[in-house]
């Protein structure tokens, strides 16, 4: 919970009415009584729109431009403060809980599993200098290959009128049974209130990058040197060719078929074949 105590530690001072915040989130926020921020254009219609949102971080500007009955809590930078808020917030509330290990679990000596918020299923296989950290779930009977790093944070980091400002990750990464992961991938865990999921049966390649909040179906065939950006959504039974990148937010529908080399920037339908750069 967000109250305005919280805003009164982050900005040293807060005048405003008292209010009680579920979580952070975007203009776009499905969870009600979010807290968000605005310093755009762009974004007021949908921000104006969503009664879910009741609390925002804005600018003089668009503070007088707000519907009735936001919250505005006026800033020289929105972007910094919430971002700073979503940080704070997540040191605070982090929970950490002994790691538990299924006693068939076969982990080579020299892998690493981090000792709090991993769990880890029956007859899994972990090779040799592959890295579990924190908050990372892995099926029964799945291999995940020499090298292969699961649970980093992703890349958001904000550009912000006081300097860099990296966000930390607030999501896991789950991992169903029957996966296969090559060697020198890594997956992001999730951001945002959007988990990164492996659906069960699913056959990742060596050197693929899967990014914070991406989900994968089940019976993927994703092929070496993929990249696959936030928060894309994968079906079931895809193939993502070797070398294809995939922008982030697209969805690709279950049986599609992403040839090598394509990018992919667009949503692509069940059952479709598409190549090229861009792909059609």
């Amino acid at each position: 919970m967000i109250t305005e105590k919280n805003i009164t530690e982050l900005l040293g001072t807060y005048k405003g009415p008292s209010f009680n915040c579920s979580i952070p989130g975007m203009a776009n926020s499905i969870t009600p009584d979010t807290i968000s921020f605005l310093d755009t254009e762009t974004f007021l219609p949908q921000l104006n729109r969503n009664e879910n949102i009741t609390v925002v971080f804005t600018t003089p500007e668009f503070a007088t431009r707000l519907r009735q009955g936001l919250i505005s809590i006026v800033v020289d930078d929105p972007r910094y403060y919430f971002y700073l808020l979503i940080n704070r917030n997540l040191e605070a509330t982090y929970i950490k809980t002994p790691s538990v290990i299924a006693p068939t679990a076969n982990i080579h000596p020299r892998a690493f599993v981090s000792e709090y918020n991993v769990i880890i299923g029956e007859n899994v296989l972990i090779e040799p200098n592959a890295t579990i950290l924190p908050d990372v779930e892995i099926g029964d009977d799945s291999v995940i290959r020499a090298g292969t790093v699961i649970g980093c944070e992703g890349y958001e980091h904000k550009k912000t009128s006081k300097g860099l400002l990296s966000v930390k990750h607030d999501g896991k990464v789950i991992i169903g049974k029957k996966v296969v992961i090559g060697s020198n991938t890594s997956i992001c865990k999730g951001f945002s209130f959007r988990q990164t999921i492996i659906g069960d049966d699913t056959r990742i390649d060596n050197l693929v990058n899967i990014s914070h909040g991406v989900q994968i179906g089940k019976e993927c065939f994703i092929v070496g040197c993929t990249m696959l950006s936030g928060s894309c959504t994968i079906g079931n039974n895809v193939w993502l060719g070797p070398n294809c990148s995939i922008i982030a937010q697209v969805v690709i529908e279950d049986n599609a078929f992403i040839t090598v080399g394509s990018v992919v920037v667009k949503n692509v339908k069940k059952g479709e074949w598409v190549t090229g750069n861009f792909a059609v």
